[in-house]
């Protein structure tokens, strides 16, 4: 895990509905924050593509790659000051030796992130 207990902290990852939620809260003072961006901390994309394989590598047990994205949308900036606790549900469908996931990143009522993409 590269990001987890540093980045972030998982306070819950349970299965509800057919879909994976997780409970995360992003660190503020982590150094990735310094650079992106200095006074405006902004959590980066490819940060929140990390938690989504760091949670399925954690739901599945085993190590996990990113094969492609089909869809990814920023529709609101995320900052770790502003909204601490995230809330991540991933919506998975497992094909042979693949996991079809579609990901939203919520923040109280703001929907931050929309991710549909392939796992092995």
């Amino acid at each position: 895990m590269i990001l987890k207990d540093k980045f972030y902290q998982l306070n819950n990852l349970q299965q509800e509905a057919g879909q994976l939620v997780a409970d995360i809260v992003l660190n503020a003072a982590d150094s990735i924050f310094e650079g992106h961006f200095p006074g405006n901390p902004v959590t980066p994309g490819v940060a929140q593509l990390e938690i989504v394989k760091e949670l399925l590598s954690l739901h599945y047990k085993r190590p996990i790659q990113l094969k492609s994205i089909s869809n990814c949308k920023y529709l609101a900036i995320m900052n770790p000051v502003e909204t601490p606790e995230i809330m991540v549900k991933l919506s998975v469908t497992e094909q042979e030796d693949e996991l079809k996931v579609n990901v939203v990143f919520t923040g109280g009522e703001t929907i931050f992130t929309k991710v549909s993409g392939v796992y092995y």
